[in-house]
């Protein structure tokens, strides 16, 4: 069933390429709403119910703002805020930032694919996947 999903995903992710639709931060903006999982090794690491918040950025097309938060005992908590820089060819959004109790970096990159969008945050230096990441757009969150 995954590879299924994930083949279906990657064709309309061909077609709208074919088609030379390119990503904007239009087609990111909004609510999104679904699941973090933990991968790796990190023993601390929880899988949480996320809410991201992706807004534009005033005179930056190429970016989006995003507002992540996570369900904490039925409250939505904020765990924290990331500019993304969008690929409109590939489809993607990616960011880095710096991990402090490790000094390492961490990588997330997202692939939009209509109104889901699919994740993976990747932890340097040991190049460990920490999370799969798969949230939907909200029908109100546009």
């Amino acid at each position: 069933m995954k590879k299924t999903i994930a083949l279906l995903a990657f064709l309309f992710m061909l077609t709208l390429t074919a088609c030379g639709q390119k990503l904007t931060a239009n087609d990111v903006v909004g609510e999104w709403t679904g699941d973090s999982i933990c991968r790796g090794s990190n023993k601390s690491c929880h899988d949480e119910t996320v809410l991201y918040h992706f807004t534009a950025i005033k005179g930056d097309a190429a970016k989006v703002h995003l507002a992540a938060d996570k369900l904490v005992a039925g409250k939505w908590e904020l765990m924290g805020e990331f500019d993304l820089t969008i690929d409109g060819d590939k489809h993607t959004l990616m960011t880095e930032f710096p991990i402090p109790r490790t000094g390492g970096k961490g990588v997330i990159t997202f692939t939009l694919a209509g109104d889901k969008m699919d994740g993976r945050m990747m932890i340097y230096p040991e190049n460990e996947l920490g999370r799969e990441i798969h949230v939907t757009r909200k029908k109100d969150g546009k």
